[in-house]
């Protein structure tokens, strides 16, 4: 893989993606999870959910892959638009228990069953999904080349993908004051209402040493996806990727 924009590796910062670390970092900030959310980006993430499920064209009767559910906001959201099945798949077991909590204080009609489960070797059979989504998830993958793979086995031909994912800027005003607010403040901010400081630093390395959109591209082609968007989002500091398996 080619090095990401910022000349960091994964390796170089120490981060331990794998599953177990992953399930445990994500169950212990659970129930801050989406206020934080909504406070760090200003409620943002919302409009990058949006043009995402724009773009993906979820349509009645489909069946739809969450990947990295979380606490469901993509599920919902997908949910409100259309007569659609949704199944989530996340390590995490507090992120689920909160998705369906949520699901059920804002009354989402629909069929939503959660699956503990690895993304990179998921219990469905090839061809199951007709859409399949993930947003701000991808990162937090141990392989990513994997888990693309992995995205394509499971869609059945026709089928769409969409990756909603943090970014760097490349503007050279926007980059550095990004970098600042990654670094410096958000790390604080999160530790100290989450109470767990060593979560919202991965946060940073995760988003430090992610692929840059070109190098992202590459990958999804190299497993056989179409590009059919790619969109950067609010300055450039998250990007929208949506794909189709041919048919």
């Amino acid at each position: 893989m080619a090095v990401p924009r910022t000349g960091l590796e994964a390796s170089a910062l120490g981060i331990d993606k794998r599953p177990q670390t992953i399930s445990g970092l994500f169950d212990n900030i659970a129930v801050t999870y989406d206020g934080l959310n909504r406070m760090m980006s200003l409620s943002i993430d919302l409009m990058w959910r949006k043009q995402g499920l724009d773009r993906l064209d979820i349509q009645d009767g489909d069946l739809v892959l969450d990947v990295a559910t979380g606490t469901g906001d993509m599920a919902i959201q997908a949910a409100s638009r259309a007569k659609c099945s949704i199944v989530g798949i996340d390590l995490s077991q507090n992120m689920m228990l909160a998705a369906e909590r949520k699901w059920s204080e804002q009354n989402v009609q629909g069929w939503y069953p959660l699956v503990k489960g690895d993304a990179l070797r998921m219990p469905f059979l090839a061809g199951t999904f007709d859409k399949a989504m993930v947003a701000f998830g991808i990162r937090n993958m141990a392989d990513i080349d994997s888990f693309v793979a992995e995205i394509y086995r499971v869609l059945r031909p026709g089928g769409r993908f969409a990756v909603i994912e943090l970014s760097i800027p490349v503007c050279r005003i926007t980059r550095p004051l990004y970098l600042l607010y990654l670094t410096k403040i958000l790390p604080m901010i999160g530790g100290l209402r989450s109470g767990n400081m060593a979560a919202y630093e991965y946060l940073r390395d995760s988003i430090l040493t992610f692929p840059a959109p070109e190098e992202l591209e590459q990958i999804m082609e190299a497993r056989g996806f179409q590009i059919i968007h790619s969109i950067p989002q609010t300055m450039n500091i998250c990007h929208l990727y949506v794909m189709e398996k041919p048919p």
